[in-house]
């Protein structure tokens, strides 16, 4: 079985998934160069990359373990047989940007946060912006300081299953 760090996004949707839950997410492969990506959740992974259009547009789509498939943006330049370093992204609105649905599902092994440090917030039409500082960091046990630091993702421990 394969075992990797996937992020998802901080909204609130019904359906997060807990220790023990098997999810079928849609997703996408993140590169350290794309995000401030830890060193505790990049991984290297085998992968088969294949490119398909669809509606006129271009896009590549990475089979890995298990029959699990994720997006590749279109800065990542591989097709083929290959090896991706980095995570998954769980992106709900996968859907806005790719005609293609990637198929797969995963084990939750460990819910984690990936957070960074505050610089005083700066409060902007109402909304307060967060001004982050320094590298971004996994918290595995309890949620980092208020008023320090700020969550910028969750992060799931997976295991990818099989579908059949």
């Amino acid at each position: 079985m394969t075992t990797l760090w996937m992020l998802e996004d901080l909204e609130p949707f019904p359906d997060v998934p807990s220790v023990g839950d098997v999810c079928e997410p849609a997703t996408y492969w993140a590169t350290p160069t794309m995000m401030d990506l830890p060193a505790d959740i990049v991984c290297e992974i085998g992968a088969r990359v294949e490119e398909t259009t669809i509606a006129g547009q271009q896009e590549r789509i990475a089979h890995l373990a298990d029959g699990f498939q994720t997006m590749i943006p279109p800065y990542v330049d591989v097709i083929g047989e290959t090896t991706l370093t980095g995570c998954l992204v769980w992106d709900r609105y996968l859907w806005m940007d790719y005609r293609s649905t990637p198929v797969g599902r995963a084990l939750v092994l460990e819910r984690a946060t990936l957070y960074r440090r505050i610089e005083a917030p700066m409060p902007e039409r109402g909304w307060s912006v967060m001004d982050y500082q320094g590298p971004t960091m996994l918290l595995r046990d309890a949620p980092p300081s208020s008023g320090t630091h700020g969550i910028v993702w969750n992060a799931l421990r997976v295991t990818l299953q099989s579908s059949a």
